[in-house]
């Protein structure tokens, strides 16, 4: 459709009058009248009634006023989402996280947002699974990250993607450190440090334990990815977590990761969700793709 005759029609729908539609657009009456003629030939409508010095639009004209209109607040929130992309200096956004991401969250994604947009204020908080999707229905957070995320009407996955396989984490001076694959009989012998039922983790570890047809030893149950490491770095035994949860601890060697035989053949996804309907804010989407593009639980396989 023509642009001009587009903006012609525009002016005289909200006017409702060609001759005050020629004061604002400073064209005269006659060329309005042609192009909005040649608007319904092309159309092959009629778009407006022509009574006496004003017009009254038809049903056609009303629906093609409202898809301009409809056109013209989309180029509007276009150019308002663009600047504030630009210009992102204050506000407010609320994470909710498993505890497993947070070394990996703070040093790539937030750090990477916060140097980009240090005037907007991070709210963030730390849970299991569950969590992470009530604070997300409740709408007390923006956008969460966890794993496995549950089919739910009121979620929705903006992102996903495979999660890198759970490893035995022991300390380099055990007798479990030189294991080059461990075997479901040798992991049932070891003593485990172990997240409770709220964390996808250990419902990752169960479907292991199902599969697998072993029965774990349990130690230690707790809800903090802090007191299992520290449960490993104490030389109690092992727990079992993603490589990408202790890069700091294996990069310093006070970690040996050993894979674990049939732990691949898990299907687990890491997830990043946000309320089902919800718009996406200038700094969701720039969240979003600092956590997509720069964590390594989203790039484990890469």
């Amino acid at each position: 459709m023509d642009e001009r005759a587009l903006k012609y029609f525009e002016v005289v729908a909200k006017t409702k009058s060609i001759r005050a539609a020629s004061e604002v657009l400073h064209v005269s009456p006659s060329a309005i009248s042609r192009k909005v003629s040649q608007l319904e030939a092309q159309l092959n409508v009629r778009l407006m009634d022509r009574i006496g010095r004003g017009v009254n639009l038809t049903q056609s004209g009303l629906r093609l006023a409202e898809y301009i209109q409809d056109i013209n607040q989309r180029k509007n929130d276009l150019v308002s989402d663009l600047s504030e992309i630009e210009h992102l200096q204050t506000g407010t956004l609320r994470l909710s996280v498993g505890g497993g991401f947070i070394p990996d969250l703070i040093n790539h994604a937030i750090a990477q947002f916060s140097h980009r947009h240090p005037g907007v204020k991070l709210i963030l908080q730390v849970g299991g699974g569950d969590d992470v999707i009530e604070g997300i229905k409740s709408e007390e957070t923006d956008i969460g990250i966890l794993l496995n995320a549950p089919q739910d009407t009121k979620v929705d996955v903006l992102f996903s993607c495979p999660f890198q396989e759970l490893s035995l984490l022991v300390p380099p001076q055990s007798p479990w450190a030189n294991i080059q694959l461990c075997s479901p009989a040798q992991l049932a012998e070891i003593p485990l440090a172990l997240l409770n039922e709220s964390f996808s983790i250990r419902r990752a570890i169960n479907l292991y334990e199902a599969r697998q047809e072993i029965r774990l030893k349990e130690i230690l149950l707790c809800n903090s990815f802090e007191a299992l490491k520290s449960y490993v770095e104490a030389g109690l035994g092992g727990t079992l977590l993603p490589k990408v949860c202790v890069t700091k601890e294996l990069k310093n060697q006070s970690f040996v990761a050993i894979d674990i035989e049939g732990m691949h053949t898990l299907d687990t996804s890491v997830d990043l969700v946000i309320r089902k309907g919800r718009p996406l804010s200038a700094s969701i989407r720039e969240m979003r793709d600092c956590i997509v593009t720069s964590m390594s639980a989203f790039n484990a396989g890469h």
